[in-house]
């Protein structure tokens, strides 16, 4: 987080909505602005009056931050263009809530112009005037939004659980203050007293209430944030604490600050004690993903579960919401075998194995591919549409679990409790390999000459062990890459796709592809097209700089006349 001081702290509530209000721009008048800033994180549109109905002139485009410098300059805090109710700051602008077009449109004008016209009595530069209408409303402003999304991820999260600034806001029989401060966001809404409430044990994403729009009785997501985070983040620069967190747009939405709270978070982690967990509370480090009670009549899937190390992919993904949605309940809960309006009608088996869904196991294995270490391979390799019966036990490991079975059925799965599924699942990831295996040295040959169609260059000589050595190194540390390559001979079937797991000595290239080309095999390339389109495929994929794809002497000597 970011140390701040409280007046700079005071003016970020609005923090990039588009309520924010017009303030006045003591430095220089917003034409200037205009003129001399291109890109700025701190850019908003002030647009909210088009839900009370059409907007007259375009939206105002306000820089927040300059305006932020100007207010701490005159010696003024947020308090001058926002509300405070009940200790905290309203995130509106002069108003605590919408009501009609013509009382909003007269809150801005009186209050933005009004200061404006107030410095300008005093001789002081500041913004537009009463009648200056297209200097505010510019439809061609030459700013540039530069403003990165921000998002509270796993490891973000853990550094405010684990903070001692912000402690829990109830005791507990004895007195004491509880130690999870869960309750200092987390909430439910009760409608019939209009107030939130702390629900323990129901703590959840807050996507589930607040969406990207404003309801009746919710805020959106962004008015929900940035008046819960920068008020508490105010209250904490008020009471002293050295750790505040960021409140101007640049201190979350600026990619330099975005660099900094990564980097924060990276060593909070790797700081983090031997079992703790980065957000989860009340959840098994491991269990196994099994299907739901089939509906009356239905018969249920034969496939094992799959066991899952919940703990394992905590730290793999920036938050829950890359495998779980809005809520995070369990995967079966809305994607039934059948399919459920719940769950869009997704069925369990698609939502595990869409390979085109980041949220699926597939899906999300797919975007580790693409990192250069294992696109080089896995790039060149087709996609299976049914793969082998043998990667399918991988994760659905079998095994003999001691669950009582229904009538004419599988085993009643949904019959076991929470423990007794992670017991399950430790018993079967006992004998899961978590290191890739390969080849010994003397069964990789170390160079491998291609000849196969010397004519205007020498045979290429390629450095085999070598290659085969740096695609291992790639991979050592991957956990995942133990599990899917475990077979000494995964990775030599980059190549070799037709290569039969476990061969040490796989077939030639020229076994199957022709040289020439065969037109009756139109989707089976020559031998010289499938030598360069492998070669430099992968070099493509892994971000090589060299040999260049029209460097031919960088693997072929040209041949002496």
């Amino acid at each position: 987080m970011e140390k701040g001081r409280v007046l700079l702290l005071s003016a970020g509530a609005v923090v990039a909505l588009a309520v924010v209000s017009i303030l006045s721009l003591e430095a220089q008048g917003v034409g200037e602005a205009q003129a001399n800033a291109a890109a700025r994180a701190d850019v908003v549109k002030i647009d909210a009056m088009k839900a009370l109905g059409a907007l007259e002139l375009p939206p105002v485009t306000f820089l927040h931050d300059k305006h932020t410098a100007a207010v701490e300059k005159a010696g003024k805090d947020c308090k001058a263009c926002h509300l405070e109710k009940d200790g905290k700051l309203v995130v509106k602008f002069m108003r605590e809530k919408d009501t009609t077009a013509t009382e909003v449109k007269t809150i801005y004008h009186k209050n933005c112009i009004g200061c404006h016209t107030d410095l300008a009595g005093k001789g002081q530069k500041t913004g537009p005037l009463d009648g200056d209408c297209r200097s505010c409303h510019d439809a061609k402003s030459k700013i540039v939004s530069a403003k990165q999304p921000a998002g509270f991820n796993n490891a973000l999260h853990f550094r405010h659980t684990e903070t001692k600034e912000i402690p829990s806001g109830l005791k507990s029989e004895s007195g004491e203050v509880q130690k999870d401060n869960c309750d200092r966001c987390h909430h439910e809404y009760n409608k019939e007293t209009k107030k939130t409430f702390y629900a323990k044990g129901k703590e959840g994403s807050c996507r589930v209430c607040h969406l990207e729009k404003p309801s009746k009785d919710v805020s959106s997501m962004a008015q929900a944030s940035h008046a819960s985070c920068v008020n508490c983040h105010l209250s904490l620069a008020k009471a002293g604490k050295k750790e505040t967190g960021p409140v101007q747009c640049a201190g979350c939405h600026s990619k330099e600050a975005q660099d900094k709270i990564a980097a924060k978070n990276k060593e909070a982690v790797a700081k983090a004690p031997e079992g703790a967990k980065l957000i989860r509370r009340g959840q098994p480090d491991l269990t196994i993903l099994s299907i739901d009670k089939p509906a009356e009549g239905m018969k249920p899937l034969a496939m094992s579960p799959a066991v899952f190390n919940h703990k394992a992919h905590e730290k793999n993904v920036d938050t829950c919401r890359s495998c779980h949605h809005k809520e995070l309940k369990a995967c079966n809960k809305c994607h039934t075998l059948q399919g459920s309006k719940e769950g869009g009608f997704v069925q369990l088996e698609q939502a595990m194995h869409r390979a085109t869904a980041k949220q699926s196991c597939i899906g999300c294995h797919n975007t580790k591919k693409a990192d250069p270490k294992c696109a080089g391979c896995h790039d060149q390799m087709k996609l299976r549409k049914n793969p082998a019966q043998a990667e399918c036990k991988k994760c659905h490991i079998g095994g003999k679990l001691s669950v009582p079975a229904e009538p004419g059925s599988m085993p009643a799965y949904w019959n076991m409790k929470p423990e007794e599924k992670a017991a399950a699942a430790a018993t079967l990831l006992k004998d899961r390999p978590e290191k890739a295996d390969m080849f010994t040295l003397e069964d990789i040959p170390e160079k491998v000459v291609i000849k196969s169609m010397v004519n205007e260059y020498e045979a290429s000589e390629m450095p085999h062990r070598k290659i085969v050595l740096k695609l291992a190194e790639n991979i050592k540390d991957s956990k995942m890459s133990g599990v899917f390559h475990a077979d000494p001979g995964t990775l030599c079937q980059a190549c070799h796709h037709n290569g039969q797991p476990g061969a040490k000595k796989p077939p030639k290239c020229v076994n199957c592809h022709g040289k020439p080309f065969d037109d009756k095999q139109p989707g089976r390339p020559g031998l010289k097209a499938a030598y360069h389109g492998q070669c430099m495929g992968c070099h493509k994929s892994m971000a090589l700089k060299k040999p260049l794809n029209t460097d031919c002497v960088g693997c072929h000597k040209e041949r002496k006349k």
